[in-house]
């Protein structure tokens, strides 16, 4: 049994009457933050960092992973 788009349609407007509008905006929320950790744990993440954790000098990886973590920061604010 193959579903078309107005099939597709119809239940996704079923299931939002059901469960109201206010479900939606999680829905959607959960349903990214699934696919975004899919990709990242099949290695499809394009802006993957790779944090060193281990190096000769500690201090060294301490300060490189400072720097990573800022940079990550930055990006977010703006």
């Amino acid at each position: 049994m193959k579903f078309g788009p107005l099939e597709i349609i119809l239940i996704l407007a079923i299931i939002l009457v059901v469960t109201g509008a206010g479900f939606a905006p999680s829905l959607g929320k959960n349903l990214g933050t699934g696919i975004r950790q899919l990709r990242q744990a099949v290695g499809g993440d394009k802006n993957k960092t790779k944090i060193v954790t281990s190096l000769h000098d500690g201090a060294a990886a301490k300060e490189i992973n400072r720097r990573v973590f800022e940079q990550k920061r930055s990006s977010k604010a703006g």
